[in-house]
């Protein structure tokens, strides 16, 4: 009894220390989703060998192996009915292991909150916000998410909507979208393909040009200064072909108040009171059609 169990103690052992050694290596963090994996798969590996040891361990000492296996059988099912949103979580873990939708460091969008990935556990993950809080979401939860990854973008959009006075003439526009094209196109970091400066309608109060470009780079601090860079760029365009960025404003036109025609009026009342006398005043119909 005491050499199985003794086998059975250095089998589930064994299985930590395995996992932490295959952790070890530099290309595995610590935190990561494959850490977890590891680190699971062999504790079940050394849970599975120390049972088997505890089996044979038993029937070797004329235990009811039979009957202990029975009851562990049903217990095991109660224990899983108890324990079923951990196991959500794990399947859940296991999808996201699958799917690998991000990982530890990256920058997500998952429901309306944007966050860094600090660690992917096999109950949950952990992401930083942007105001530092750290949230824990279960994986059964975080599986059933849209996950937006905006690290894994090989280049990133300059999508602005410039309003322009309506006082602008056309050949100022036609000018200024031929300004604003050479603009992008002679940007060192600005992708030609697809690119495109367009006038796009008619505002409440605006002109509306569109401006649609893509910048290479994956840095968000970097596309800041360079998106900068081109707006203020896209300002002197606009002082120099004489226009003006209009604001929000209503224009208000002054009448004057015309009195109705009294001739009109009187020559009209003349002709309904002559209808009148000899009963030839027009009378609507209602009757039912056949």
């Amino acid at each position: 009894a005491t050499l199985y169990l003794a086998a059975a103690w250095v089998a589930w052992r064994f299985a930590s220390v395995l996992a932490e050694s295959i952790i070890a290596s530099p290309n595995i963090a610590p935190q990561s989703i494959d850490a977890h994996l590891i680190r699971m798969s062999t504790q079940l590996l050394g849970i599975v060998g120390s049972i088997t040891l505890l089996v044979v361990g038993a029937g070797e000492l004329g235990l009811p192996v039979y009957g202990i296996v029975a009851g562990l059988g049903v217990g095991g099912l109660a224990l899983a009915l108890a324990a079923q949103p951990t196991i959500e979580n794990l399947i859940g873990g296991m999808n996201l292991y699958a799917d690998k939708p991000m990982r530890i460091g990256d920058l997500c969008q998952y429901g309306d909150q944007t966050g860094t990935v600090e660690s992917i556990g096999i109950r949950s993950a952990r992401i930083r916000g942007a105001d530092r809080t750290l949230t824990t979401i279960p994986n059964s939860v975080l599986a059933r998410m849209p996950i937006v990854n905006l690290t894994r973008r090989d280049r990133m959009l300059i999508n602005a909507v410039i309003g322009l006075r309506y006082e602008t003439t056309p050949d100022q526009l036609r000018y200024m979208l031929a300004k604003l094209r050479e603009l992008l196109l002679g940007h060192p970091r600005v992708c030609p393909e697809p690119l495109r400066v367009r006038f796009v309608g008619f505002g409440d109060s605006t002109l509306n040009i569109e401006l649609f470009a893509y910048v290479s780079t994956t840095d968000w601090q970097e596309f800041l200064g360079i998106r900068e860079d081109i707006l203020l760029r896209v300002m002197e365009v606009i002082e120099e072909c004489g226009a003006s960025i209009a604001f929000p404003s209503q224009t208000v036109y002054l009448g004057h108040d015309l009195a109705p025609d009294q001739a009109r009026v009187e020559e009209v009342e003349a002709k309904v009171r002559a209808w009148r006398a000899d009963g030839s005043l027009p009378v609507p119909d209602f009757s039912p059609k056949r």
